[in-house]
């Protein structure tokens, strides 16, 4: 089964003020409206030795109403099968709609939720997808301090399939801006156990934000488990913005 790293984003969406892509932990600045934003990435992990992900995969977030936006990504996907063999093909699609429900002001943080539905368009058998139908349900938060902008919160998944269970995760991040379309930052991500027999997995990441072009932006990421397993993870991807 493709790892849970499908599951760990989120939600992808990014404003001005960062967030989402390039970390695991999403943040709840939705795309202005009639704007977009575009994705084009890889992510992927290795844990014990084996080695899955998303490469390449597509992602577009679009402002469709004030404090609203859409979101939809499809992925080729690369995992080992049930027979043990790296296979490589069309992965889970997603779909999302962010809500913003609270601006930020000098007292309170703005708050978001981002509900978000992973079909079963990559094969299970294939190491692919989850086969089954996914869904997640967040609550994100963000609060600006000068150059430091601070996001995090998280949401419970629902996981069917023999085996599995439903589970939740949350993630705290820490970025400080260098210059209009440049950061970097940091972030501590926490997921329960997905399955029986798996444990639950506490992450760190470093990321950054390259401006290339206007409205043109290289963004990354790579981290460690340090809590519940041994392995690691990475973004890279390109975004753009209209």
């Amino acid at each position: 089964m493709i790892p849970r790293l499908t599951a760990l984003v989120l939600g992808l969406s990014c404003a001005a003020l960062l967030a989402g892509p390039p970390y695991l932990t999403d943040d709840p600045d939705p795309v202005e409206l009639h704007h977009w934003e575009a994705y084009l990435f890889a992510m992927g992990q290795t844990s014990q030795g084996v080695r899955s992900g998303l490469a390449p995969a597509m992602e577009a977030n679009y402002g469709a109403f004030p404090d609203v936006h859409l979101q939809v990504w499809v992925p080729l996907a690369y995992g080992n099968g049930v027979d043990g063999l790296r296979h490589r093909g069309l992965g889970d699609a997603q779909f999302g709609v962010k809500y913003r429900f609270v601006h930020e002001s000098d007292n309170l943080p703005q708050i978001a939720t981002y509900p978000q539905v992973q079909a079963p368009s990559g094969s299970a058998v294939d190491g692919l997808g989850s086969g089954h139908w996914r869904v997640f349900l967040p609550l994100w938060l963000q609060k600006s301090f000068g150059a430091w902008t601070t996001f995090g919160g998280g949401g419970w998944w629902r996981n069917p399939g023999e085996g599995n269970r439903n589970y939740t995760n949350w993630g705290w991040q820490l970025q400080r801006e260098l210059g209009e379309g440049n950061s970097l930052g940091a972030e501590v991500f926490h997921q329960a156990s997905p399955a029986l027999g798996q444990p639950a997995t506490t992450v760190w990441n470093l990321g950054f934000e390259l401006a290339l072009i206007p409205h043109l932006q290289l963004v990354g990421s790579a981290g460690r488990a340090f809590q519940g397993g041994h392995g690691s993870q990475f973004y890279l991807g390109i975004r753009g913005k209209t």
